[in-house]
């Protein structure tokens, strides 16, 4: 007999007997051997079992760290952003507009040292590109000037041959982007006052009109007036 079976042995119990049974019966129970029924340890069960759990958490883990390391380029990519972003910015005193910077002088001083000053600011005279520009120049200066003739000087000149507009870079006057006032240019000057070379800007009164943006006059050079003087923007860390 193996340690698998099970065996019953023989058990005798004297029946209580009744009045019409005969005496001495006995009732016998007899060895009855069966087999234990072997159920099957399934190790391959228990290894693919604990091999899922490890793959899920293995998993679960992974993704973890794939998440921590995208949230981790996120932010060093938004920190870089940040750092990198540049902007157009102009020196305290200057008033940006465009790519450019525009420094309204409160002094007085005659063309040629005028030039000299934002030649000494690192700019120059300011040269005008466009209708919008000179839009934006004429708002501005007609907010500062305190009378009709407080007007500012810009970098434009025939004081190399007579009549032959040029800029202080160099570039001959682009006809369609001339903003004289009627009668303009004149060659007059004060009493006693060299020719008519150099140009002022200014105008009061209302805005509007067809020739609201004409408001250049030519003067002579050795004239006192304000000036503006123009630079490129530099770019720089926006924060």
């Amino acid at each position: 007999m193996t340690e698998d079976d099970v065996t019953y042995t023989d058990v005798k119990f004297n029946r209580p007997r009744a009045e019409d049974e005969a005496p001495g019966a006995e009732v016998v129970y007899s060895n009855v051997t069966m087999p234990r029924t072997k159920h099957p340890v399934c190790s391959k069960c228990a290894i693919d079992a604990q091999q899922a759990g490890q793959g899920i958490r293995s998993k679960v883990t992974t993704e973890r760290v794939v998440l921590l390391v995208i949230i981790g380029i996120l932010v060093v990519t938004i920190i870089a952003l940040a750092v990198s972003e540049t902007c157009l910015k102009c020196e305290a005193g200057w008033e940006q507009h465009g790519g450019n910077c525009y420094y309204f002088s409160t002094s007085k001083s005659s063309w040629t040292d005028s030039r000299r000053s934002c030649t000494d600011l690192g700019s120059d005279l300011v040269k005008i590109d466009s209708r919008e520009e000179q839009a934006f120049l004429l708002g501005r200066v007609r907010d500062l000037m305190k009378d009709n003739e407080d007007r500012f000087w810009i970098g434009l000149t025939d004081s190399k041959e007579e009549g032959k507009w040029l800029w202080v870079d160099g570039s001959a006057l682009d006809q369609s982007l001339s903003f004289w006032n009627q009668t303009q240019p004149d060659n007059n000057s004060p009493a006693h006052s060299p020719e008519a070379d150099c140009v002022r800007m200014g105008k009061k009164g209302k805005k509007g009109g067809s020739d609201d943006l004409k408001s250049w006059f030519d003067t002579s050079c050795k004239y006192p007036q304000k000036s503006i003087c123009e630079k490129t923007a530099k770019l720089s860390s926006c924060v």
